[in-house]
């Protein structure tokens, strides 16, 4: 029976982990950008929050210049 001696040091150790976090990191920018690409390239609009919630409510548009004349009245 063979012993195996495996250690990892802790610059080693935390250099691994910083390594792993980068590469998620990495690969997630990757792939945010290169689904915006592709969704600019074919005219796909994404719909941010304001406009999804200004699509359910009604909006009600006063006129600033009318407001004005009424306080003047």
């Amino acid at each position: 029976m063979t012993t195996l001696f495996a250690y990892i040091n802790p610059f080693i150790g935390s250099l691994l982990l910083q390594f792993l976090a980068l590469g998620l990191v990495f690969a997630s920018v990757f792939v945010w950008k290169i689904k915006t690409f592709f969704r600019s390239l074919f005219g796909i609009k994404q719909e941010t929050k304001a406009d999804a919630e200004s699509a359910d409510s009604p909006s009600i548009k006063i006129d600033e210049s009318s407001k004005e004349d009424k306080k003047a009245a």
